[in-house]
């Protein structure tokens, strides 16, 4: 009974790390992101999806966000940002401070409009140093350690957690029409 549970104990890491992945960004290749074409009323002209997406970007208030391109007419948005974020720690009772670095895409057509986080970039302490990795490098050694309980790991189901607040705020201003702008 003892040797049965030392091998349950030594086979659990590959286990766990052949599970299907439990974060929401997708992949092709190397390039890693989060992305989505979403159906809208389709009333909406590009004109109204444009207004809510300036909406949008300003409920994030976001002081290092920087809008590269801004075309109405094309209805194309796009950002750059850096914003602070935290991951627990391994006990789960503090937290760590990260950065993560992103462009945010958003183009616009009649009745719907694509969202693209991509150009990923995290940077956080790790063994005494700061560190400063691409969402594919960060993935690729997310591991977990015996329990699951991995810094990459943690990293990521924060960051994991970050996007898809975003991507939910995103759905709800772009749901309604929006005279703001």
């Amino acid at each position: 009974m003892k040797n049965f549970l030392l091998v349950i104990l030594f086979l659990l890491p590959f286990f766990a790390k052949a599970q299907s992945s439990e974060f929401h960004y997708k992949t092709e290749d190397r390039y890693l992101y989060y992305g989505n074409v979403v159906e809208v009323d389709t009333s909406f002209t590009t004109s109204d999806l444009y207004k809510s997406a300036k909406l949008f970007l300003t409920k994030l208030a976001l002081p290092n966000m920087k809008v590269t391109t801004d075309n109405k007419t094309s209805g194309l948005i796009i950002a750059s940002v850096e914003e602070p974020a935290t991951f627990k720690t391994q006990t789960g009772l503090t937290d760590e401070k990260m950065t993560l670095k992103y462009n945010i895409k958003l183009e616009l057509k009649k009745g719907r409009y694509r969202y693209t986080f991509d150009n990923i970039v995290l940077n956080y302490v790790d063994k005494n140093r700061n560190v400063e990795n691409s969402l594919y490098e960060v993935d690729k050694g997310k591991g977990g350690g015996l329990l699951g309980i991995g810094r990459r790991k943690r990293v990521l189901t924060a960051m994991d957690d970050l996007f898809l607040k975003k991507i939910e705020v995103l759905r709800n201003t772009m749901s309604k029409k929006s005279d703001e702008f």
